[in-house]
C-alpha cells in the first residue's frame, strides 16, 4: 500500500514536533510494509531523504499547476491514502480535498489544540504587542465581552475551514479525543462521527538511565509567541543566583533565536547555553529537567521524548492533552498557565531534592508506555486496513 503525507515544508525532523512525528510515524509505516511518500510547498529546510517531493509551484498551494500536479501524483504513484499534516491550515487542506479525484482517501491531522491559542491570545501575542508599543492593550483583551468578541470572531473566520475537512475526509485525526470538544466549537450542530483521537507515538527503550547532571532542559523552537521561551527566561533569572552549579540548556532554533539571546543578555543571565537545532538525544540523557512554557501545544513529542529519557517535566497546563501526559506530582509537575512564581517554586523544591527527581524520573518513564510505537502505530494500520478505529 502506498501514502502520502502532505505538508508545508520539508519533512526533516530536526526543524519541529510534525516533521519529526511525520518521519518517525512513516519510518514505523515502512516497516509494516507501507510505501511512504513527502510532498511540500516549500523547500525551506534541504533534506537527502528520497522520500520527499515538491509542488511546482511555491507561492501557493492551489495554484492550478499545483492541483494538477497533486491529482496527477497520486494517480501515478498509485496512492491509497493522503495524510494532510496541516489540518488547522486552510490552503493545504483545500489543495489536500483534491485527493479523491487522484483516486485517493484523505485523511486530516490537526496537530494542535484548535482553541488553545485564541483561549490563550493575550499570553501568547504578549511579546508580540509589546515589541509594538502595545501592551496597553492587553488588559483590554483580557475583559469578558471582549474575549468572548475574540472567539465569535475566530469562529467566524475558521468555521468553514473545520466544517470543511470534516465533511471532505474519510477520519479526521485528533492527537487526544478531548480536543473534540474545542473542533465542536467550530463545527456546530454538524455530527462528527468520523472524528477520532490516536495519540503521538514514541519508541520505547529500556536504556539504563545513569548520568544525569544538574541541567535544566528546553527543547523546541525558539519563539515568543507559542513556546514563550521569553517566560522560561524570565524564570531563569529567578533561579540561576541560587543554584550556580545549575545549567538551563536551550536546544532549537527559529526566526527569534537572536531576540531571545538578546533578552538574555539584557537579563545579565548565566549558565545558559544555546545550542540551536540539534539532535535532542544527548542532551535528553544527561538533563534532570525538562521545562515547557508553552501557552498552546497539540500533543508535544519532546514532553514524550524526555520522560522516555528520564527527564522530569514540568508545564504549564495551558492545553487539555498536558492532563494525558503529566499526572501532577507523580510524573512531573503542572502549573496554573503563566504562573511564573509557581513555576520557580516547583522548580526550586526540585532542584533541591535529588530524591524527588529521581522517584518522578522513575514514574515518567513508566507513563510514556502508554505512549508506544507499536500501541499506537497499529491504530494507523487498522486505518489503512480499513477496520472500524472509532474510540
Amino acid at each position: 500500500m502506498n501514502i502520502l503525507f502532505l505538508y508545508n515544508e520539508t519533512i526533516n525532523p530536526k526543524v519541529g514536533g510534525v516533521e519529526k512525528i511525520t518521519f518517525l510515524l512513516a519510518n514505523y509505516l515502512e516497516t509494516k510494509g507501507v510505501k511512504v511518500y513527502f510532498l511540500g510547498l516549500m523547500n525551506k529546510y534541504p533534506t537527502q531523504d528520497s522520500r520527499q517531493y515538491f509542488l511546482p509551484d511555491p507561492n501557493s498551494f492551489n495554484a492550478k499547476q499545483n492541483i494538477d500536479f497533486y491529482i496527477n501524483f497520486i494517480q501515478k504513484n498509485d496512492i491509497k491514502y493522503v495524510i494532510n499534516q496541516g489540518g488547522t491550515n486552510p490552503g493545504i487542506s483545500k489543495l489536500a480535498f483534491n485527493s479523491a479525484f487522484g483516486g485517493a482517501r484523505l485523511l486530516t491531522a490537526i496537530h494542535n489544540s484548535p482553541l488553545a491559542n485564541i483561549i490563550n491570545f493575550s499570553e501568547s501575542h504578549r511579546s508580540q504587542f509589546s515589541k509594538k508599543g502595545l501592551s496597553f492593550l492587553l488588559p483590554i483583551i483580557q475583559l469578558n465581552f471582549v474575549r468572548k468578541l475574540v472567539m465569535n470572531l475566530y469562529r467566524l473566520k475558521y468555521s468553514n475551514h473545520y466544517k470543511s475537512i470534516c465533511v471532505n475526509s474519510h477520519y479526521v485525526i485528533l492527537l487526544s479525543l478531548l480536543y473534540k470538544q474545542e473542533l465542536s466549537f467550530f463545527t456546530g450542530k454538524l455530527i462528527l462521527n468520523n472524528v477520532i483521537g490516536i495519540h503521538n507515538p514514541i519508541q520505547i527503550n529500556e536504556d539504563l538511565i545513569e548520568d544525569k547532571r544538574k541541567e535544566l532542559l528546553y527543547v523546541g523552537r525558539i519563539n515568543t509567541s507559542q513556546k514563550r521561551v521569553d517566560l522560561l527566561l524570565k524564570i531563569w533569572a529567578k533561579l540561576f543566583y541560587k543554584f550556580p552549579d545549575w545549567t538551563l540548556k536551550v536546544v532549537g532554533g527559529g526566526d527569534e533565536l537572536d531576540y531571545i539571546k538578546e533578552m538574555s543578555s539584557n537579563l545579565q543571565l548565566k549558565n545558559i547555553v544555546f545550542y540551536g537545532f540539534q539532535n535532542p538525544q544527548e542532551f535528553y540523557a544527561s538533563a534532570s529537567i525538562f521545562c515547557m512554557t508553552s501557552s498552546f501545544e497539540g500533543l508535544p513529542m519532546t514532553l514524550l521524548e524526555a520522560m522516555q529519557k528520564g527527564v522530569v517535566p514540568i508545564a504549564f497546563s495551558s492545553f487539555l492533552s498536558v492532563s494525558e501526559i503529566i499526572n501532577d506530582g507523580i510524573n512531573g509537575f503542572l502549573v496554573e498557565p503563566f504562573n511564573i512564581e509557581q513555576y520557580v517554586e516547583i522548580l526550586e523544591k526540585l532542584m533541591l531534592d535529588e530524591k524527588l527527581i529521581n522517584t518522578t524520573s522513575i514514574a515518567a518513564r513508566q507513563k510514556v508506555k502508554l505512549f508506544d510505537f507499536d500501541l499506537i502505530g497499529q491504530k494507523w494500520i487498522d486505518i489503512f486496513n480499513d477496520k472500524n478505529v472509532m474510540n
